[in-house]
């Protein structure tokens, strides 16, 4: 919201500023509206240095993390699937857990055999040789694979054995409790010693998909890695500030990873 001075010309450094209400808590938001298929043009249509780079290093930390017929899970997994396809050679199951009926469907259509605007990022994983080996991941995606739609906020407390979630705190609600709690229930939802790479949006003011709008809120770096570092260890943070910036309104994307606690 633009902030502009009071009638009459007054200082605008002295003004009083226009009282903002609180933004919508998750549960306020219609998920169901969100629009899977504009969200993946705009976001994912053509792989991005961005993206590539958290792909690459979520890459490399799974294959190095000694995986194998692991139970894994993406957690708010929307209209994305690179998270997804970097757990692939180490899956017995994959569980993609969304709450957005509309993703859902998405999901479901894609798991059974995904779009080749896909095929670019699976060839990024195939660059390392526990990926390379893996020779048909479209087959291997939907034996695996499991849509189910499921909050948050309701995942089982140690149920996976790795697990990932990309931009999901940050834009599920406009309260820094509710992103906070987010990545506290993604990581109790794993097992002690569990790998993991979480990514999130720093600094993001709310974004839209098509003519509708969703929530975000502002998050800092230090804040983030503190909250993931209160469960979790051997973390690793890395840093990406896009240009030119996906959309207007956020600074940075921020990926951690790591292994849980008990």
């Amino acid at each position: 919201m633009a902030l502009t001075p009071a009638a009459g010309g007054g200082d605008p450094s002295t003004s009083p500023l226009p009282i903002q209400a609180p933004g919508p808590v998750n549960a306020e938001v219609q998920w169901d509206g969100f629009d899977p298929q504009t969200y993946v043009r705009h976001n994912y249509a053509d792989l991005r240095a961005d993206d590539r780079e958290f792909l690459r290093r979520t890459r490399d930390f799974f294959a190095g993390s000694k995986l194998s017929g692991a139970r894994c899970v993406d957690v708010g997994s929307g209209a994305n699937l690179y998270p997804a396809l970097a757990l692939l050679p180490f899956a017995h199951t994959v569980d993609l857990c969304e709450w957005s009926t509309s993703n859902v469907c998405w999901l479901r259509q894609q798991v059974d055999s995904y779009d080749p605007m896909w095929d670019p990022y699976w060839q990024v994983c195939a660059e390392h040789p526990a990926y390379a080996a893996l020779t048909d991941p479209r087959r291997r995606l939907a034996r695996v694979a499991r849509v189910t739609r499921t909050s948050v906020f309701s995942l089982p407390m140690h149920a996976w054995d790795a697990g990932t979630m990309f931009f999901v705190a940050c834009s599920i609600s406009a309260h820094r409790s509710e992103a906070e709690r987010a990545i506290a229930r993604f990581l109790r939802a794993l097992r002690p010693g569990s790998p993991f790479a979480l990514a999130v949006m720093l600094g993001s003011a709310g974004y839209h998909v098509g003519r509708r709008s969703f929530p975000a809120v502002s998050l800092a770096r230090a804040e983030v890695v503190a909250g993931i570092a209160a469960s979790a260890y051997e973390l690793d943070v890395h840093e990406e500030r896009p240009r030119p910036p996906l959309r207007d309104g956020y600074v940075s994307m921020l990926l951690t990873t790591g292994r849980t606690r008990g």
